[in-house]
């Protein structure tokens, strides 16, 4: 049996990460498994701010995620998960869908000033994001708090790794990732 394609999409929050694994997901015709669209659906279940649930509800959402991804590629469908995977807490977690999948690494990356630009005004504009996410960097922007940015450690995974530019659009190009990861283009004609 062939192995299912894992196309990890991450990046530091505000990266355009979730807006590029939709994109992809549709021009690639493949399912998407987002981490924080999980955890909104979570957060609905309970009815309360994400701020109010038990403080296990990110690792509690964290490891259905990863379940949910391997359930898929072991069914043999191939998927695209989406996250902010950092290298230390989650590339335990990559490493074994290694043996399960062809895994590529797809992250986004902007400079970091934009990459924060990005997550506030996010933030500030839906305050049902807050709801759901308790992103505490918006709330502290919110009362005026001058930020710092937060480091962020892109994962280390031995398999073919891509650096998206989204500045502008997107460095590489989707139709350029499509030929690098499936070969010719014809591929998806």
């Amino acid at each position: 049996m062939p192995l299912p394609y894992l196309l990890v999409v991450t990046g530091r929050p505000g990266s355009g990460k979730t807006t590029f694994a939709r994109e992809i997901a549709k021009q690639f015709y493949m399912p998407l498994i987002s981490r924080d669209a999980l955890k909104e659906g979570y957060v609905h279940t309970f009815q309360k701010r994400h701020s109010e649930l038990p403080p296990e509800a990110n690792q509690i959402v964290t490891e259905l995620f990863f379940e949910t991804v391997e359930s898929l590629l072991s069914d043999q469908i191939s998927l695209i998960a989406e996250a902010a995977f950092q290298h230390k807490l989650w590339t335990p977690h990559l490493e074994e869908l290694r043996e399960c999948a062809r895994v590529f690494l797809l992250i986004c990356k902007v400079e970091d000033e934009i990459a924060q630009k990005r997550f506030l005004d996010r933030g500030l504009a839906d305050p049902m994001r807050e709801y759901f996410h308790h992103d505490k960097g918006v709330d502290l922007a919110r009362r005026g708090v001058e930020l710092s940015i937060t480091p962020y450690e892109e994962p280390h995974l031995a398999v073919p790794t891509f650096h998206i530019d989204t500045k502008n659009g997107y460095i590489p190009s989707i139709a350029e990732l499509k030929c690098r990861i499936w070969g010719a283009p014809e591929t998806f004609a």
